[in-house]
């Protein structure tokens, strides 16, 4: 993780501007995406997504999403009684709950990325070429900076 400080930002460039707009875009256009897209919520998403790469603890999750065990406990049960995860015990310690994504929550999870895609190219619709472009550009260079 980057710990950033007034002195970790160069002085000799104004980065301050093109930070805020590029920060508030993302907010922007991820705040459109959950509030127009009639699939799971975003932290219940989340979830299905981070089990996607393998099963885990539900205090495995809840440190992958930076929540308490009591919130990802409840997120994970909310996934359990919509037949979207399950849980069984750990063979290695039987105090533990190994949660894992079921072929439901599979087809969740592909179908909340096509309405979350569907709903961002109906936003890009009107674009031209050149703006497609700019925003290929833009989305890839973000990814590659928070990637470093």
């Amino acid at each position: 993780m980057i710990i950033v400080t007034a002195r970790s930002v160069p002085t000799t460039t104004d980065l301050i501007p093109i930070a805020r707009e590029v920060r508030l875009a993302a907010q922007s256009l991820a705040r459109h995406v959950k509030d127009h897209t009639p699939s799971l919520a975003p932290h219940l998403f989340t979830v299905l997504a981070w089990l996607e790469e393998g099963a885990a603890t539900a205090g495995d999750l809840a440190a992958r999403e930076r929540v308490s065990a009591p919130t990802m406990s409840k997120s994970v049960s909310e996934l359990e009684e919509r037949g979207l995860v399950s849980r069984t015990v750990d063979p290695r310690d039987a105090r533990q709950k190994i949660v894992t994504l079921t072929s439901s929550g599979r087809r969740a999870l592909q179908q909340g990325r096509k309405d979350r895609d569907l709903y961002v190219a109906a936003l890009l619709v009107d674009s031209t070429p050149d703006e497609l472009a700019d925003l290929l550009r833009g989305a890839q260079l973000i990814r590659k900076v928070v990637e470093q």
